[in-house]
């Protein structure tokens, strides 16, 4: 029988708050930003640093020779390593000692809290990236996109204005900024989603006015990316998270060539000894890196 002066939370505790993160998740596995919009990849939970290696071919490749001849050179494979620190994120909450004769559901906001917590801060650093630790985010890559940016005035060089500010209720035209956006990927790189504010991207579902149908540009839009004009916009092609500044939305591929999330242990409950006044801290902690690699997977459009 546990005694409420035991050093430590007791097991059942934990038990049913790692039950409890895995119920969590399951129902907003679809709202978790950077583990939907970049490829997820699960690596070793002894694994701190993550080291990607990229294989390209040496050589001039196949050649048209005669009969009997051999070819002028031959194919290699030259290789570069990637490393990256793979990052603890955590949060904390504490029990009272003498809630431990209650029940561990009586945490569950509090729980629920620091599950909302650790996963906005994958979304910030797969987003917006982080100076401190030398992460570039998504708009961070966009920006530097050498194929050019969708911008709101004044373009220059590859970038391009764009076709009214998508605040109008007429003079704007969405689909043609995304179609910009298209032809500004890389050419490997196929369009599948469009990350943003959900407050700037419902603004998609305006009518378009000066079609005949007066049909949501979403109906439009949604072609560009491979998808059916009746699908669900939310469940398929828009990303939407309140990391992203209004103002800027960013035309993405899907691609491990481009970006990964690496996780090597997802949310998990930890306990620690007693602290002062009877306090139990509880830390939920998670060990993974938003991955980016290729700026020209990412364009950026200023909507403004």
């Amino acid at each position: 029988m546990f005694a409420h002066n035991d050093a430590a939370i007791p097991d059942n505790y934990l038990e049913a708050w790692t039950r409890e993160i895995a119920n969590w998740v399951d129902a907003r596995a679809d709202v978790l930003w950077a583990r939907n919009a970049l490829i997820p990849r699960k690596v070793g939970e002894d694994v701190q640093i993550d080291v990607v290696v990229t294989y390209t071919k040496t050589g001039t490749g196949a050649q048209v020779v005669s009969k009997g001849g051999v070819p002028t050179a031959k194919t290699g494979i030259a290789s570069t390593t990637n490393k990256q620190d793979i990052y603890q994120i955590m949060d904390q909450f504490q029990v009272h000692e003498k809630d431990l004769k209650s029940d561990p559901s009586m945490y569950s906001k509090e729980l629920d809290m620091c599950l909302r917590n650790v996963h906005q801060l994958e979304d910030d650093m797969a987003i917006n990236g982080n100076a401190a630790l030398g992460l570039s985010g998504v708009l961070g890559m966009a920006a530097a996109n050498p194929n050019g940016k969708i911008v709101n005035t004044g373009a220059s060089g590859s970038d391009l204005d764009n076709n009214g500010a998508w605040t109008e209720l007429t003079a704007l035209d969405p689909y043609a900024d995304i179609l910009d956006a298209v032809e500004m990927l890389g050419s490997k790189y196929d369009p599948v989603q469009i990350g943003g504010n959900r407050k700037g991207l419902a603004r998609l579902f305006r009518k378009d006015k000066s079609s005949a149908q007066h049909e949501p540009w979403t109906q439009q839009i949604a072609p560009l990316l491979g998808y059916s004009p009746s699908d669900n916009p939310y469940k398929t092609w828009l990303k939407t998270s309140s990391k992203f500044p209004r103002g800027k939305v960013v035309l993405m591929s899907k691609d491990a060539d481009a970006g990964e999330f690496v996780v090597s242990e997802n949310p998990y409950p930890d306990r620690l000894p007693k602290a002062a006044g009877g306090n139990f801290p509880v830390e939920i902690k998670s060990w993974s890196v938003p991955r980016l690699y290729d700026e020209e997977c990412f364009v950026v459009i200023d909507i403004t």
